[in-house]
Parts: C-alpha cells; sequence; structure tokens
C-alpha cells in the first residue's frame, strides 16, 4: 500500500523551556548536542502520543521523514539541542477540521510559558491546505489557518504585534522574500514561521540530530491521521 506523496512540511518547532538557559537567551544558533534521553522524555508527554514503543534510530533534522506505508505513520522525530526543541509528527497535518497544530502548540504554552514556541504544517491534500501558529511571550496566539487564495481563512491575533516582539521589519521580509499580504489567503506564513525561529531553526540542519522513535497515538490523532493520509482505504 502507498500512501500519496502529499508532505510539504510539517511540525511543531520550539525551544525547551529550561531553567538553565531562558529561550532564545544565546545569541548564537543552535550549538549544543542531542539529548536523546530529554527527547524521549518530550516525545512520551506530547499530546499527539499514547506511548513511545522504542527509538529506532537518530537521524539528520535535515533528512526528510518517510511516508510510504501506513507503518510510516508511527514514526516522529524529536530534536532536543539545549534550550531548543523540535518535533515533526505526522498526526500534526489536518485538512481544516481538527487544527492539531494549534491545539499542541497552546498545550506546549500552557507546559513552558517562557518558551518561543512555533508550528507549521503544510499538507497537499489536492490542495494544499496551511495551519502555522507562532506563540512569543507576551503577545497574544498568531494562528493562520485555511486554503492558500480560497476563502474560508482563519487568522487570529495580533500579526504586527508579533512582527514587532521578533524584530521582524518589513526589510527583513523583503530580504528574506517572504510576501505579507493585506489578505491573509496570499500571505506566505510558512516563511513568517521559518523567521520566528530565525537562526534557531533546526529543520534542515544536516548537522543536528534527532531521535525517530515508534509510537502509539492517541485515538484520536490516529483517527485524523487516516483520515488525511489514507482517505481512500
Amino acid at each position: 500500500m502507498e500512501l500519496p506523496a502529499r508532505l510539504q512540511g510539517l511540525g511543531v518547532r520550539g525551544p525547551h523551556h529550561h531553567p538553565r538557559p531562558a529561550p532564545f537567551s544565546d545569541p548564537g544558533p543552535v550549538r549544543a548536542a542531542h539529548d536523546p534521553v530529554r527527547a524521549r522524555e518530550f516525545a512520551e508527554a506530547f499530546g499527539t502520543v499514547d506511548e513511545v514503543l522504542e527509538e529506532v534510530q537518530s537521524a539528520p533534522a535535515a533528512e526528510p521523514m518517510a511516508l510510504a506505508t501506513r507503518q510510516d505513520l508511527d514514526f516522529i522525530r524529536v530534536g532536543c539541542w539545549g534550550n531548543v526543541l523540535a518535533i515533526s509528527d505526522p498526526s500534526l497535518a489536518d485538512n481544516g477540521t481538527a487544527r492539531p497544530v494549534r491545539g499542541q502548540a497552546t498545550a506546549l504554552r500552557d507546559r513552558y510559558p517562557g518558551a518561543r514556541i512555533v508550528g507549521s504544517a503544510h499538507v497537499d491534500c489536492g490542495e494544499t491546505h496551511a495551519e502555522d501558529v507562532i506563540i512569543v511571550p507576551g503577545v497574544p496566539l498568531l494562528h493562520s489557518e485555511g486554503w492558500p487564495g480560497e476563502e474560508p481563512w482563519t487568522l487570529t491575533g495580533d500579526l504586527q504585534a508579533v512582527l514587532d516582539a521578533l524584530g521582524i521589519t518589513p526589510e527583513v521580509l523583503e530580504e528574506e522574500d517572504v510576501e505579507l499580504s493585506d489578505d491573509p489567503r496570499y500571505s506566505d506564513w510558512e516563511g513568517l514561521s521559518r523567521l520566528a525561529l530565525g537562526r534557531y531553526d533546526p529543520w534542515g540542519r544536516a548537522d543536528l540530530l534527532t531521535s525517530v522513535f515508534r509510537v502509539r497515538h492517541t485515538e484520536s490523532a490516529t483517527a485524523l491521521m487516516e483520515e488525511i493520509w489514507l482517505p481512500d482505504v
């Protein structure tokens, strides 16, 4: 059985709020070595995971997730590098019915109130469905969700407050080729999510390792994955 190749990119991405360093307090990029013990602890507590069954291997953050069979949906990736933590989980993909990125990002905000948390899931369901969340301490949650170029579109929060808090100026947006339109359906929310992490974005980094876990997802997460990834089975 072959799954349709519909994944563009997904993952809740953000720092691990830890008492040693404050999130993003260090001015440089990610330098710490991957901590598989803390990564497993985070995976075990993540809202879509019922149980971590085993750690099967490590993989560079730049290596794409394999999604060829039903069994591939049981694997997630977690990286933990000092005060930066990232997770990629196929159960975060959506078609506008469940908004799992917002749900999990909000749960992480409650657990780590001092962390900057960025979630992004863009999935091709014939047309592309996009969901992005940016959480900056002291600023209302920014949530964008919908089908680019189509109505309806969900946008909540204060975009300008987020840009100001992150120091993202019009010049930065132009330099990084990230377009923010007055019409949210035509804005590059995935690009903005990337800018929100800046040099702390681990995805695409061949020098950073992640842990690959085989998990049993929760019933609700499993049902959503079957709806998104296996609609004709």
